[in-house]
């Protein structure tokens, strides 16, 4: 009901969907996380969708948050990225579990899954789009639906 697995293998970087996305609440998406010991989550929700959906203040009584908004479809703005990526970071070099979400935890989460594979793990971009994709995520939705170009998205991911 979450759509919660690691973005590539051995990672401590998790994709999931948002709190009710697939069904359930922000309980039952709390325990997941929990459970897989995740301390710090990353929404990737547009302003729009946050404020819609009460993310991430739903569950930021049970994790350390930061809200990076990236519209839906569309490569998120170098400082959205950047801000994303400083969470992840952060908290990974302190060996501490992220998990990342938009929506349905496909395209944002991917492009900044393989952006973070790209630039902390050593990963070219294609490598990494490849592997985020294996993992589950879309990170070419934005190429799909025709806001980006596939060069675009590997150009952000290779800054």
């Amino acid at each position: 009901m979450t759509n919660f697995a690691p973005v590539a293998p051995g990672a401590d970087v998790y994709g999931v969907c948002r709190p009710g996305h697939l069904g359930g609440g922000v309980d039952e998406w709390a325990a997941t996380l929990l459970d897989a010991d995740v301390e710090r989550v990353v929404c990737l929700l547009s302003n729009t969708e946050a404020i819609r959906w009460g993310l991430p203040d739903a569950y930021a009584d049970r994790f350390e948050t930061v809200h990076a908004p990236i519209r839906d479809r569309h490569l998120p703005s170098e400082a959205a990225l950047s801000a994303a990526l400083e969470a992840v970071g952060s908290a990974t070099d302190a060996g501490r579990r992220v998990a990342l979400h938009c929506n349905a935890g496909l395209g944002r989460t991917g492009v900044v899954a393989a952006a973070w594979l790209v630039r902390e793990e050593g990963y070219d971009p294609e490598t990494a789009v490849t592997t985020v994709e294996e993992a589950g995520r879309a990170p070419r939705e934005a190429v799909r639906c025709g806001n980006a170009t596939e060069a675009a998205l590997l150009e952000l991911l290779a800054d």
